[in-house]
């Protein structure tokens, strides 16, 4: 079995919107966000 791997690998669009809102959490309200 062969496995390919693209480059460059990105998250998918809920990974990225997921991330986008943790960065916009923190710069609201400031660290640690659980």
């Amino acid at each position: 079995m062969h496995v390919i791997l693209a480059k460059p690998r990105g998250f998918c669009a809920g990974v990225e919107r997921a991330i986008r809102i943790v960065e916009a959490a923190i710069e609201r309200f400031g660290a640690p966000v659980y």
